[in-house]
């Protein structure tokens, strides 16, 4: 669950002040701005979770303030109410913006907290695992703009990473020496805490058999090597696509 909550909303009106207060029921550590342009420039210089409860009276180049935030500091937003009467042109601008939004001030915060963690519009963090230095180089040019990489040469770095370090992903080659991704992928699911990780191979055989060989160990899905880089890149963005949960 989030443990902190940052919240940009007219304190003056009382539906905001509602569901301030619903949000510090849950334990949730509240930090409060108002939704001027002088306040929003407090905000962190971080990636947070940040929830915007709008109004008519709020100015639209707030919300566009935001965004350069949200996208220099990879926030995760969440616009709850609206803005009547926007131009077109806003209106285009705001339905573009990455981020949970939803018309009705009547919210479970417990439930809107778990939806707001788990469609996190920050870069998701990926351990690539090959012991082709080629490959690991070229899958950074490919996808090192949309995602947090992390690479290493072998299996048994990999579980040392993750033994240290949280990760969103695994691309995890099928045949490496010493321990190859089955291996690999079986002493992840031994973890506990590393069980429910999502791991996808990545294989450079395209027949039906290997195909075959490399679903047995149950990833959540294999990626041909033999693919064009847009193709390798759609399918790891639809693959997180399809895990965020819609509203």
């Amino acid at each position: 669950m989030i443990d902190d909550l940052y919240i940009v909303g007219d304190q003056s009106r009382l539906v905001v002040k509602n569901i301030i207060n619903q949000f510090k029921e849950t334990g949730c550590n509240i930090s409060v701005f108002a939704p001027t342009s002088e306040d929003v420039d407090n905000l962190p210089n971080f990636s947070v979770h940040l929830l915007i409860i709008l109004s008519d009276n709020i100015d639209f180049n707030v919300i566009k303030k935001i965004v350069v935030y949200q996208k220099k500091y990879e926030y995760s937003l969440c616009f709850v109410g609206h803005i009547s009467n926007l131009s077109l042109e806003d209106d285009n601008f705001f339905k573009r913006i990455p981020s949970i939004k939803l018309e009705s001030f009547t919210i479970n915060p417990d439930k809107l907290l778990e939806l707001m963690e788990r469609n996190d519009n920050r870069k998701k963090h990926i351990l690539v695992v090959d012991d082709e230095p080629i490959i690991l180089r070229s899958i950074k040019v490919w996808l090192g703009d949309d995602f947090h990489l992390s690479l290493v040469s072998s299996g048994e770095m990999a579980l040392e990473f993750l033994d240290m370090h949280p990760v969103d992903l695994v691309l995890l080659d099928y045949k490496m020496p010493t321990m190859d991704g089955p291996k690999v992928l079986e002493k992840i699911r031994n973890d506990e805490r590393l069980a429910t990780l999502p791991v996808i191979f990545l294989t450079a055989n395209n027949d039906r058999q290997s195909i075959i060989n490399v679903m047995q160990f149950k990833p959540d899905g294999y990626i041909l090597k033999t693919k064009a880089p847009d193709e390798i890149k759609q399918a790891i963005v639809d693959f997180f696509k399809n895990r965020v949960i819609k509203v």
